[in-house]
């Protein structure tokens, strides 16, 4: 345990993801700060630019606004990836209930596990969609895959034919309904995520308060440190621009990027249970109880199992 968490210390230490992202603008960060530790002493007095600087408090401002970025993107970010898991947890509940409440033959587990899942992913692209486009109108034609607000349609419909058939009563309806119903909700909370970044205004400003700020640090230490200001400078813009840039990334959880959400495992994971819980060959036996006939086995394979459960029914 001890290695592994040095491990993901050393690893967050020597990633620079972030750098090669910021790359060229400290490049340019570096040009206008020797500039300034060129001409700056000979332009401007030193108390003038001390007072500028303490009378304006930009880094105390700079650093409020900075909280709040942040934490207004990971907020979306845990958000989303909350929601992705209850998610799971409802598609799972959909998936035992309806198996122990219908009692369903191979053929309608096999419906309503590939209805399930084709929900996951038909949700994962329609919100990379959105979230490409921050797009305002989710009630649009999907041109990625179909729509999911019609998978849930054809959920409701297997269920009221159950319904119908008398094989799912009112009080069973009413347990299996609120899973069902909780897709859209869950669909509905990712599109709002998905369709509602922060306002550009308050990104404006917040890049404005960045340059001010260090423009004010770069003139300050011009006087006293000259070009070796230009290193000083160089962390305090990778420090502030990345919490920038790791806030624009978070803010945008859907995407297909190293830091959003993992949708494609989380899919994945959906169809292995999914499958496990309908599909299982553990169910063997309850369909042979139930007396239906399983598809996915040879007659003899089906035929070996009943002997076996007869014996074992027969041994005292």
């Amino acid at each position: 345990m001890q290695n592994r968490d040095i491990q993901a210390i050393l690893q967050g230490l020597f990633n620079f993801s972030v750098l090669k992202k910021l790359q060229w603008y400290l490049i340019v960060i570096a040009a206008i700060s020797s500039m300034i530790a060129i001409f700056a002493p000979n332009l401007i007095p030193e108390k003038c630019v001390m007072e500028a600087n303490s009378s304006l408090f930009a880094g105390v401002i700079l650093s409020m606004l900075l909280v709040f970025r942040t934490n207004s993107a990971y907020d979306r970010w845990w958000e989303g990836r909350r929601a992705w898991g209850q998610l799971v947890n409802d598609l799972r509940n959909l998936s035992i209930k309806y198996y122990e409440f219908v009692r369903p033959n191979m053929q309608e587990r096999e419906v309503l596990a590939a209805v399930l899942i084709r929900f996951a992913y038909a949700m994962k692209d329609h919100l990379r969609l959105l979230d490409s486009s921050h797009s305002r109108a989710p009630e649009c034609d999907n041109p990625v895959s179909e729509h999911p607000m019609l998978i849930v349609e054809e959920i409701y419909a297997i269920l009221d034919q159950k319904r119908r058939e008398g094989r799912l009563n009112d009080m069973m309806f009413n347990v299996i309904d609120p899973h069902a119903r909780a897709l859209l909700d869950i669909l509905g909370s990712c599109e709002r995520i998905a369709t509602s970044p922060i306002t550009v205004s308050h990104k404006s400003i917040i890049l404005h308060i960045i340059v001010t700020y260090l423009l004010l640090v770069a003139f300050t230490l011009a006087h006293e440190f000259g070009m070796w200001m230009v290193p000083v400078v160089l962390v305090g813009a990778y420090m502030v621009l990345g919490l920038e840039v790791v806030a624009e990334e978070k803010e945008h959880p859907f995407g297909t990027a190293d830091e959003d959400l993992p949708l494609d495992r989380i899919c994945n994971n959906i169809e292995r249970s999914v499958n496990k819980l309908l599909l299982c060959d553990s169910l063997l036996e309850r369909d042979i109880e139930w007396g239906h006939t399983v598809r996915v086995l040879p007659n003899s394979s089906v035929e070996a199992v009943q002997n076996e459960v007869q014996r074992s029914v027969k041994t005292p």
